[in-house]
């Protein structure tokens, strides 16, 4: 594409971000669309998240994501929540609007549930859900499947007593065997994937034996196999990764910035060549 002066900006705010395959995603639906518009990745620190906010309003942005750690204290820099991010109580798109205003959207919670419904070809309702973590993720996706009728939700999170919107269980070996001997989809929120760095912080092994020989593993994480995936795999379990939620969540959220029905497949394949 020719960037101009009149080429829009969009972005992905995180900490980190390089890593981020939204880039892709978007720019593949901006091209198919014939929208003059540029995606980039952005890092910004929780230290600067309000400032850089502040300063891409400014700018009048045509939109932005938004990822870890910043999906709870962006809602601050908003104007208007949707009924969604209000409801999740995180927001995960920012609607830059031509008068000014800067709404808040989570587009995680439908995301996720088109996207295990396509990449397992099951479906969420009747199923008994434990979620690993308790941050704005972790309450999107229990929103999702709740409302695709799983029927029951339980959260495991590090620190519990930090999980002020459920009775979060702690993560020790005991109770986790205990919740994944009755569990049919077993949903890694968390931010323990992102590096193999990172999963050595995990509180203690995941049991993965205890699982049900039909349940479903699944991650949030798209960038890499994860440990937890790989040894899912290993066991024979069925798995599904983040980037089928990566493909939905964002062309709800494109939808919202241009107006325009999202080219998901031309958007898939821009995330695949990514690859």
């Amino acid at each position: 594409m020719i960037i101009s002066g009149k080429t829009r900006l969009a972005a992905v705010l995180g900490d980190p971000a390089s890593h981020s395959k939204s880039p892709a995603l978007h720019n593949a639906g901006f091209a198919a669309a014939a929208i003059d518009a540029v995606y980039v990745a952005m890092t910004v620190s929780p230290s600067e998240l309000l400032a850089t906010v502040a300063g891409l309003r400014a700018i009048g942005l045509l939109g932005a994501s938004v990822t870890v750690p910043h999906k709870t204290a962006v809602m601050q820099c908003c104007d208007e929540l949707s009924p969604s991010a209000e409801k999740i109580g995180a927001v995960n798109t920012l609607e830059f609007r031509s008068d000014g205003r800067l709404v808040g959207h989570n587009t995680d919670a439908p995301g996720y549930v088109r996207a295990f419904e396509e990449d397992s070809g099951e479906e969420i309702a009747g199923r008994r859900v434990v979620l690993l973590g308790g941050g704005g993720a972790a309450r999107a996706v229990a929103v999702g499947v709740a409302e695709a009728g799983a029927t029951s939700v339980k959260v495991v999170a590090r620190t519990p007593s930090k999980v002020g919107w459920t009775d979060a269980e702690s993560w020790t070996s005991e109770k986790l065997e205990q919740l994944l001997a009755s569990c049919d989809l077993l949903i890694d929120c968390t931010s323990l994937g992102l590096s193999a760095e990172n999963e050595k912080l995990a509180p203690c092994p995941m049991p993965l034996k205890r699982l049900p020989k039909d349940a479903i593993v699944s991650s949030l994480i798209y960038h890499r196999k994860t440990a937890l995936i790989a040894e899912a795999g290993a066991l024979g379990l069925a798995t599904v990764d983040g980037s089928g939620m990566l493909l939905h969540q964002g062309a709800i959220a494109f939808e919202i910035w241009t107006g325009c029905k999202a080219p998901i497949d031309l958007m898939k394949r821009g995330l695949n060549s990514s690859d």
